[in-house]
């Protein structure tokens, strides 16, 4: 894939996962915002309940009382007599002669005014007639009503009953959190009645707050404040489900895009080693058969054939590059079949430390070219493991071969064996170059070849060290590398006992 492609594709993504960012945070504050608006609402329509029937119950007990006992009465005229005592057995009376409309318009005159208040607007009561809101019996009550709001708050209420009060309409209206409340008298900052370790000075600036007796002609000062200290604490909660849902939606989202991105760039630098690997492949096979033709057509001129000794040179020379020409093909086919599952291992009762010495054997000569030598520490007791004796000896090889190869030194190796619980560990150690701590996550992949800059130090597939993770895997074995550049590297074997 084109890098200007992908980069260009990762712009667009990038902008598309922000902007989707944005608007989601946009729309959470709108709905954060919206839930203030419930709550503001639902609390000042529960105070304007709270208002009524505390109005109510300090009222109704004092009309029923003053109307029971005929303190409040109407006689034959027509007249509102209410009897007043001053001093014990001495009573006097006050008459209301004709002023039923008087009184009544003056209560409409309040109830008007009160009913333009934006946070309370009872429906109006009208007689028979429809020409007066209220009937004597009312006016009665009206008169009552004036009377008990001049009376100090704590007489009517205590704050046992204002709790349940508060609690019940705020339960009502579906408002359960904690909640300070005060009355205040008089004045603003008189609160003459507290729920316990209320904050005053907060309580005093809150804007959650209501008067009450508001249906009273006369201002008393009374005035009922709430504070919710967790307020925000509740908004939140009461649509955590909404948060939560889309902050896991739009990780989601955004997980898709890093794990799209990381399959996108894992498959071209694929595409790049399976590129590189092509062309190290051509030039491998490349180099073998030019050598056999060049051998085959000297083999062809009778002047050169002639010579026993040039004959066996040629032969010997087309002999091991058709063997190295095979050795690269197998070990292409070997991976694919590793690949598709179809590689099946002959297992059998082998010694490690034969094989082991054996493959060491092989490599004498070059290292001998090259001053190098192996030296062999075999101390596991019992050497004796169910494995694939030739699929074995091949990672082996391979294992030796890298050493040499990545090697700016005469090699040293050292094999070492020793039992372990499970089975047997095998350390193949070298004096090379080393790996560095990126390069060492990643040599086990196929066609992954440690390289300097864009040239590659030594020829090869990049398959050696992934099919003998594969091979060890096969076995239910472990692999690992543990190296430090310019120190050399150590391979660790574990092969279990009981496969």
């Amino acid at each position: 894939m084109n890098k200007n492609l992908i980069l260009f594709t990762s712009v667009l993504l990038f902008l598309g996962l922000f902007g989707i960012g944005i608007v989601q945070i946009f729309w959470l504050k709108g709905a954060i915002k919206a839930r203030e608006q419930d709550f503001d609402k639902g609390v000042f329509e529960a105070m304007n309940d709270m208002s009524t029937k505390i109005e109510d119950l300090s009222y109704h007990p004092l009309v029923t009382k003053m109307i029971n006992s005929q303190k409040i009465r109407t006689n034959e005229n027509g007249e509102i007599v209410i009897e007043m005592s001053d001093e014990p057995g001495v009573e006097d009376e006050y008459s209301l002669k004709e002023q039923r409309k008087k009184k009544s318009k003056a209560y409409q005159h309040n109830h008007n005014s009160f009913n333009e208040s934006p946070i309370f607007n009872p429906a109006p009561s009208t007689n028979n007639t429809g020409a007066y809101p209220t009937e004597v019996d009312n006016l009665q009550e009206f008169m009552a009503q004036q009377m008990t709001s001049l009376q100090p708050i704590t007489d009517l209420l205590d704050t046992s009953k204002l709790k349940e009060i508060i609690n019940t309409a705020l339960r009502e209206h579906n408002i359960k959190t904690e909640v300070h409340y005060g009355v205040t008298e008089y004045a603003p900052n008189n609160f003459v009645l507290l729920s316990k370790n209320a904050p005053l000075s907060q309580l005093f600036k809150t804007s959650y707050s209501v008067e009450l007796f508001r249906r009273s002609m006369f201002d008393n000062g009374k005035t009922l404040k709430l504070l919710f200290p967790d307020r925000k604490k509740f908004l939140y909660t009461s649509i955590s489900p909404m948060i939560l849902s889309s902050s896991v939606f739009f990780l989601m989202v955004v997980g898709a895009f890093i794990l799209s991105f990381q399959i996108i760039f894992k498959q071209k630098k694929l595409s790049d080693m399976k590129t590189d690997f092509i062309n190290n492949m051509t030039h491998e096979l490349k180099t073998p058969i030019a050598t056999i033709s060049i051998a085959s057509e000297m083999l062809k001129d009778n002047s050169i054939s002639a010579s026993v000794e040039n004959r066996s040179k040629y032969a010997g020379i087309i002999f091991d590059e058709n063997k190295r020409l095979f050795n690269h093909v197998e070990q292409v086919l070997q991976i694919a079949r590793l690949e598709k599952g179809e590689l099946q291992l002959n297992l059998e009762d082998r010694d490690i430390h034969t094989i082991i010495t054996t493959a060491s054997a092989r490599f004498n000569l070059i290292l001998e070219e090259i001053h190098g030598k192996i030296e062999l520490n075999l101390k596991a007791e019992n050497p004796i493991i169910k494995i694939d004796e030739m699929h074995f000896t091949n990672a082996i090889n391979n294992l030796i071969d890298n050493a040499i190869k990545y090697n700016d030194k005469a090699p040293l190796i050292k094999i070492n064996t020793f039992n372990l619980i499970t089975g047997i560990q095998i350390e193949i150690q070298d004096n090379g170059v080393g790996l560095s701590k990126e390069d060492q996550q990643k040599i086990f992949e196929k066609f992954y070849r440690v390289t300097k800059g864009n040239v590659h130090d030594t020829k090869g597939f990049g398959l050696g060290l992934s099919y003998v993770q594969s091979i060890i895997d096969k076995h239910h074995g472990k692999i690992w590398v543990e190296s430090k550049l310019k120190e050399g590297s150590k391979f660790i074997i574990q092969i279990p006992t009981n496969i």
